[in-house]
């Protein structure tokens, strides 16, 4: 369920563990992190470095996503179940001050994690953050590989900076990953928001997009304001909708800004 990303070299930094291990003593605040469509885990490779001791960093690894009739073991089908899943296992390692950042699909799926988490009257995220998507109330765009060749597909993932140039030189590997997106947006399409008995957040809410996001208009990334009681603030940063890879300087500076704020205000 989860990898571990402390302050070690990239090409180490998600091993794969059954739990979360104990606490590192110097780190004032976990950061549970939460990949994009068609991303793993292993997306938040060296992020730990990047953000110092001050903050340990802890990629979730979520269940398998697949439609029903294929029959992958622990496989969920919904958002719903993919929410209710993560939290389930989440839920034990929340208890010390965290906060939750989700970059494109991982920002819905952490916010349902935050609000299933409240609402049992547990303890609150020192702050959510979410990169790259609209606020949950907004309607969803529609999944823009259907229809799509396999290529084509990756063609897409490849123009918004989300995978590689070696994907394309590896057919197996490529359509592995856009099966995996495709599987994802699916999931992502089955969302609804709840407007009855909806809770805004009780701690701050921050919001990063890239300037030239042609996924996410800067009008639907704001509307996150209506979502928290506590703090909002909306930031934009060059770069399209993996801003977070294109320029990673100014996105770990803003970053690392929001999570310091958060651990000195944080309720212990």
């Amino acid at each position: 369920m989860f990898h571990t990303a402390a302050n070690i070299p990239a090409a180490t930094a998600a091993g794969t563990a059954e739990s979360i291990p104990a606490k590192n003593e110097s780190a004032r605040l976990r950061l549970f992190c939460f990949h994009h469509a068609g991303g793993s885990a292993w997306s938040f490779s060296g992020w730990g470095q990047w953000l110092g001791r001050g903050v340990e960093v802890v990629p979730v690894s979520m269940p398998p996503r697949s439609v029903p009739a294929a029959g992958v073991p622990g496989a969920v089908s919904t958002m719903d179940d993919l929410v209710r899943e993560v939290t389930r296992q989440l839920t034990p390692f929340l208890d010390e001050p965290y906060a939750f950042y989700g970059h494109s699909m991982g920002a819905l799926v952490s916010y349902g994690v935050a609000q299933r988490h409240i609402a049992a009257g547990r303890r609150p995220p020192a702050c959510f953050v979410a990169g790259a998507h609209r606020a949950p109330h907004v309607q969803a765009a529609p999944d823009l590989t259907v229809g799509l060749s396999d290529r084509a597909s990756l063609e897409l993932l490849l123009g918004l900076g989300g995978a590689g140039r070696l994907l394309r030189e590896n057919p197996a590997r490529m359509k592995t990953v856009v099966e995996r997106l495709r599987e994802d947006l699916r999931v992502c399409g089955t969302y609804r928001h709840a407007d009855a008995g909806h809770r805004p957040l009780p701690c701050p809410v921050h919001v990063l997009l890239g300037g030239s996001d042609p996924l996410v208009p800067a009008a639907d990334a704001q509307a996150w304001r209506a979502h928290t009681s506590a703090r909002f603030s909306f930031r934009t940063l060059p770069g399209g909708h993996f801003f977070n890879r294109e320029h990673k300087d100014l996105f770990f500076a803003e970053l690392g800004h929001i999570l310091e704020g958060a651990a000195e205000n944080r309720t212990v």
